[in-house]
């Protein structure tokens, strides 16, 4: 049995140097930039390619997902959970981690894609003798073949050393990656709804780069860390006083401090067990 480090997602994190991970996030962020500057791309051009882009960071998790549970067999691919929050018919669905990963990041993309693709033709409705609110397919390509080059050297790299990682980083990954997903579908969002309000997309559009720039170099800077929820910290001190205030029925403070102890001993119970080899079913 493997017990090392079950709540250290840091140990064996798949990812190439900081140094390489900074350029590929930059070359990447560059790409709409210089499409923009260089090649008077409109700002529906640049929205509609961060939802490729959004797309191809999903197939690729998913592609180190798969090749990580196929060369590992880790024990907690199979464990039915909830651990990303998906939620279906109001109730947590308990599913295996690609499940889960694919039905919240396609999901949420699609339909995000719906909405993008409505406010696409509604802009070129209202502005139809104004190039910077058309779309042209041609650049949207062009940047995203540019974009996914650059997601696929990174994918390539991170499976060089994918074999010796554990299951916990593979689950964080995946939780950051459709934590950004999510952050960047709702920055497109009130990105849109603020150019179309201001009739003027640059001011907007360029904020809307250097976010997502600073989102990306931060994923970075920050992949493999350890997490709050992993460590021994105790309970928040205001939690402590509310528990105190709002439930003496449930124990208080003192209840509230065994129920936080007990779901951090589950935790890493889990989390050994997950870090355990499946037999082989073709052996």
């Amino acid at each position: 049995m493997d017990t090392a480090a079950p709540n250290a997602p840091s140990a064996g994190v798949p990812q190439p140097s900081k140094f390489g991970a900074v350029v590929l996030a930059l070359l990447i962020n560059v790409v709409p930039l210089v499409g923009v500057l260089y090649f008077h791309w409109s700002a529906i051009n640049v929205l509609v390619l961060y939802w490729f882009e959004n797309l191809l960071i999903g197939f690729c998790t998913l592609v180190r997902l798969f090749a990580h549970r196929a060369w590992t067999r880790k024990r907690g691919y199979w464990r039915h959970s909830n651990r990303l929050g998906i939620q279906v018919n109001d109730k947590p669905a308990e599913m295996g981690l690609i499940g889960e990963y694919a039905i919240a990041t396609f999901g949420f993309t699609l339909a995000h894609g719906v909405f993008v693709g409505a406010i696409a033709l509604i802009v070129h409705q209202n502005y139809p003798d104004q190039a910077m609110w058309q779309l042209s397919w041609q650049q949207v390509l062009r940047g995203a073949l540019a974009i996914a080059v650059f997601l696929g050297i990174e994918l390539v790299v991170d499976l060089t050393c994918i074999r010796g990682a554990s299951f916990a980083a593979l689950r964080d990954y995946a939780q950051a990656r459709m934590g950004r997903v999510i952050v960047l579908h709702l920055a497109i969002i009130f990105g849109m709804f603020a150019m179309a309000m201001s009739h003027s997309p640059m001011g907007i559009l360029y904020v809307l780069i250097g976010i997502k720039a600073c989102a990306d170099l931060l994923g970075v800077a920050t992949r493999g860390a350890p997490r709050i929820a992993d460590s021994d910290t105790p309970p928040p001190a205001w939690a402590m006083r509310m528990a105190d205030k709002l439930g003496k029925d449930k124990g208080g403070a003192a209840g509230l401090q065994k129920q936080w102890q007990a779901e951090r001993d589950r935790a890493r119970r889990d989390a050994i067990e997950d870090e355990q080899t499946m037999p082989d079913a073709s052996a």
